[in-house]
């Protein structure tokens, strides 16, 4: 009887304790700035490990968004890269998850927005969440999206997994 509590207690914490683990990652988002003060042809934002670059043909310090392909991804420990062919980055919405493994952009085409979710490491694509017609907001390991149609107001949450995924909630 004294080994099946003692199996219960530890089937529990361990219920409890992995929500913890699997929702640990968090994103942060980072500036993006000119590679080099005056020069306005390639712009980066720097994390600890990873260092991305954009391409900018429009000479321009305040540029808001990046349409040059193609973004690149260095590692800096192993002095590889990798390269992002597609998107229009938007320069304010970039994010690194903590163990910067996982990039977070915000790019957009036409009339569609999405955030696009790559692996540093090689540069494939690992998810995107279609946020066109809404706006959005990360705080850490949520993404919350918000629409309105007329009168109706339609909210939704989405939390990131262990792999800086994100996961929708339920309401």
């Amino acid at each position: 009887m004294y080994l099946r509590k003692i199996s219960l207690l530890f089937a529990l914490q361990c219920s409890i304790l992995a929500p913890v683990h699997a929702a640990s990652c968090q994103l942060q988002n980072i500036a993006v700035t000119p590679l080099q003060p005056g020069h306005y042809e390639v712009f980066r934002a720097v994390g600890k490990s990873v260092e991305l670059r954009f391409n900018s043909v429009s000479n321009d310090a305040q540029v808001d968004a990046f349409p040059e392909p193609p973004l690149k991804i260095l590692q800096r420990a192993s002095n590889t890269q990798c390269e992002i062919n597609a998107g229009i980055w938007v320069r304010k919405d970039v994010y690194l998850s903590s163990n910067e493994q996982v990039l977070l952009t915000h790019e957009y085409s036409g009339s569609n927005d999405f955030l696009v979710f790559y692996n540093t490491t090689d540069c494939s694509k690992l998810h995107e969440l279609d946020v066109s017609g809404s706006t959005w907001k990360i705080r850490g390991k949520l993404i919350r999206t918000e629409t309105q149609d007329g009168i109706r107001h339609k909210r939704q949450d989405y939390v990131l997994n262990a792999k800086c995924l994100p996961q929708a909630t339920r309401k």
